[in-house]
């Protein structure tokens, strides 16, 4: 096709996209200050868009105007209300005006980071807001990026701070590179077994209460995961998981990585993690071992939180999700590997003979991002990080976190003075379980979650703690506010009386109108006299057809 043939651009022409630009955040804005009003819940039926929506695309271009007015009629109805203040389920979605501005600046620039020189500012910009973070979370000075550059010394030393997607894909990095270390051990030292023989021996442990993906982390590594038992409040053992350990060792397994909780998803309980480095730095070969923190995380940029942390000095690597409670959209889960080695000796796959070679320039200065993780392309995830830590500043953000916990604190408070309830443990973060304990009744639990979820005016979740079945209140709209926690308890409770009501009426009932007993039902009417052998044989006859024809 010549120059004449060629059709114009689809695309917003920069005063067009300037204006509609302008349009799109007063659009952004109006949502997200109204979402106070709105319905918590989304009302989506399963397959709503394809019953609504064009089964294709437009052949021709539509206005802008016209998807402002699809958003309004179909994406709306599907989109539950995670900002709103009476949204209290599963975690908080971090999120700010100053994430969203990073966020438009990520998108915007429209970089993409393979190695140091395709994109400086996207690699140095991830190291430092990653030394940042670490600075305020006071981690070990091992966790902390830093290059050592000396004449005698041709490659420098430094740790793996890495900025991913979520914490499944933490995790996954940690379990596989794991597992290249202990199989590479194992290698030498059992040259005569083979790789296969060897992995089906792996064992990964963890409490009951840890990341749900790791059933998937670890199909995906080929490796066994053991859940290990916890205490009532949800807490893994420094005993538990020795015992597991010498159990399985002596059953020929191969433990290989232990992942303890600091802030579990559903009661944000707190592992023995100063009683299980010691037990893990004594084992040989090494273990590794990894500290998941995804929610709780962002807490211990207060100093009050930190000595929770006690015992990270033993862990090799560390990972928590900025966007759960930090002001940050997803997708920003932080993680910190104190070995680089560790990372580029299981994902570098430098190729020279391969389809497209990138030389890794500057690989003994700076990180080579590609190298130290599954994907081999990032996004400038970074930026939304500096933008919200320069306009938040370490204040702002210890702020946030200081009142979502105090929130939390006061529904502690309110639950107490309800005697039908009871709160698991002390209320340390901003994710309050409790359950309805008068009667003592998991299907009671279940049964007012049910019916809160159902009015749509609130929205929380639950969790099996034991063989507990709990509720979760989390803090999580950045607009929550003291008579939004009062508004959502008085949700509850009314939830409470109305369920047991109804488990109070049918007892009663079931109680009223049991099976009658007919073993003290009088027989009348017998106009021959039988002796006592025959009379019970009738008589139970004459029951048997009296509970048929009851039955029936």
């Amino acid at each position: 096709m010549g120059p004449s043939m060629t059709l114009p651009s689809a695309d917003l022409t920069p005063a067009e996209f300037r204006k509609r630009g302008k349009e799109l955040v007063d659009f952004i804005a109006d949502y997200l200050e109204g979402s106070r009003d709105r319905p918590v819940n989304h009302s989506a039926i399963q397959g709503f868009l394809f019953k609504k929506m064009p089964k294709i695309p437009p052949k021709d271009p539509v206005s802008m105007d016209e998807v402002y007015k699809d958003i309004k009629e179909f994406i709306f109805p599907g989109i539950p209300q995670w900002q709103s203040p009476k949204h209290h389920s599963l975690l908080p979605a971090g999120g700010s005006y100053a994430s969203l501005l990073g966020s438009m600046l990520c998108d915007g620039l429209g970089c993409v980071g393979f190695t140091w020189a395709d994109c400086p500012a996207a690699t140095e910009l991830e190291m430092l807001v990653m030394n940042w973070l670490a600075h305020l979370i006071d981690l070990p000075k091992d966790f902390h990026f830093f290059v050592q550059i000396t004449p005698w010394v041709k490659s420098p030393s430094y740790v793996s701070p890495i900025v991913q997607t979520s914490t499944t894909e933490a995790l996954l990095t940690v379990a596989v590179a794991a597992k290249r270390i202990m199989l590479d051990y194992l290698k030498l030292t059992n040259p005569e077994v083979s790789e296969w023989a060897l992995q089906e021996k792996f064992m990964v442990y963890c409490s009951e209460q840890a990341h749900p993906s790791l059933e998937r982390v670890c199909e995906i590594s080929g490796v066994k995961l053991k859940r290990l038992w916890t205490d009532r409040q949800g807490i893994m053992h420094g005993d538990t998981l020795r015992f597991a350990i010498e159990k399985d060792k002596a059953k020929g397994y191969h433990p290989f990585l232990v992942i303890a909780t600091v802030g579990s998803i559903a009661c944000t309980s707190v592992d023995q993690i100063g009683k299980m480095g010691p037990i893990l730095d004594a084992e040989f070969p090494k273990i590794w071992f990894h500290i998941e923190s995804g929610y709780a995380g962002s807490s211990f940029i207060c100093r009050e939180y930190q000595p929770l942390l006690h015992g990270i000095d033993y862990a090799d690597s560390f990972s928590m999700s900025a966007h759960k409670w930090m002001p940050v959209h997803m997708d920003c889960a932080c993680l910190w590997v104190k070995k680089t080695a560790h990372l580029t000796q299981t994902f570098a796959c430098e190729d020279p003979q391969g389809p497209l070679y990138i030389p890794a320039d500057d690989k003994n200065i700076m990180a080579d991002y590609r190298s130290w993780s599954l994907p081999m392309t990032r996004r400038f995830r970074a930026m939304k990080l500096w933008v919200v830590f320069k306009l938040y500043g370490v204040k702002g953000l210890q702020q946030k976190i200081r009142e979502d916990v105090r929130r939390a604190k006061e529904l502690e408070k309110l639950i107490a003075e309800d005697h039908r309830f009871e709160v698991l443990g002390d209320v340390m973060f901003g994710i309050v379980p409790f359950r309805c304990k008068r009667p003592d009744n998991n299907d009671i639990n279940y049964e007012i979650l049910k019916q809160i979820n159902k009015t749509a005016v609130i929205k929380m979740t639950g969790a099996r703690i034991g063989f507990k079945y709990w509720l979760r209140f989390v803090v999580s709209g950045r607009y929550t506010d003291s008579e939004d926690v009062k508004f959502s308890w008085d949700m509850i409770r009314r939830t409470t009386n109305k369920v047991i009501a109804e488990y109070t009426e049918r007892q009663h009932n079931e109680d009223r109108c049991g099976m009658p007993d007919y073993r003290h039902v009088v027989m009348i009417g017998k106009e021959k006299r039988m002796d006592q052998s025959e009379s019970k044989e009738e008589d139970s006859l004459h029951q048997l057809r009296q509970f048929e024809s009851f039955q029936s």
